[in-house]
């Protein structure tokens, strides 16, 4: 019979929390949700930079390797006349020729209609490409490029200095090109987290030489 008064009393005792019973709780709560959000904060920008990261590399691979397929295939203008591969050996910038139908000249258009004169350089953060006998004719190859600088050099390894006319006769190692690297920096940011970079570099010997 107690049991039953107890019950009975509890069930209209109406009274509410304490001012001091709701700043506890509130306070508890507001403690919690502020650690979750951190929590899920920090796993967001591990997430993001990973894919920034990701992004980066995938972009910077592509790249390079495009670049690379095709200096390494540079060919000569007109053999035996003219035996020079490079129109332009800049620090960023870089113009040659690739002998696509094994003709021994370089021609824009060939006999297929195919233009065999090649450029890449840095616009801004774009990394363009240009296919025209006019060398005007840039399409974008990748964003988010920081970084393209080309080094040169000839034979015995000893640096070329970038610009000015190149000769294939490897005595002239002041201007001889014998093989080129082509250093390449990507950095994606995609507002969260750290920016992603990557930096890929590769020595190409040139196949024609």
């Amino acid at each position: 019979m107690r049991t039953v008064d107890i019950r009975a009393r509890l069930l209209r005792d109406e009274r509410g929390f304490t001012l001091a019973e709701v700043a506890v709780t509130t306070t508890i709560m507001i403690i919690v949700l502020f650690s979750l959000h951190s929590m899920f904060e920090m796993s967001l920008r591990v997430y993001s930079y990973g894919n920034n990261k990701v992004e980066a590399m995938e972009t910077s691979r592509v790249a390079l390797e495009k670049m690379e397929r095709e200096i390494r295939q540079a060919s000569a203008y007109n053999q035996p006349s003219d035996m020079h591969l490079f129109d332009q050996h800049t620090a960023n910038e870089i113009r040659f020729g690739n002998d696509l139908n094994g003709n021994g000249a370089i021609e824009c258009p060939n006999s297929s209609g195919q233009c065999e004169k090649i450029g890449y350089r840095l616009n801004g953060t774009t990394l363009e490409r240009d296919n025209s006998s006019t060398g005007t004719n840039f399409q974008p190859v990748a964003e988010n490029v920081q970084n393209l600088t080309f080094t040169y050099y000839n034979k015995s390894g000893a640096v070329v200095a970038p610009g000015g006319t190149e000769t294939t006769d490897p005595a002239v190692t002041t201007t001889y090109i014998d093989r080129v690297q082509v250093s390449l920096a990507v950095s994606v940011d995609q507002g969260i987290g750290k920016p992603g970079t990557q930096t890929l570099t590769s020595v190409i010997d040139l196949r024609n030489r």
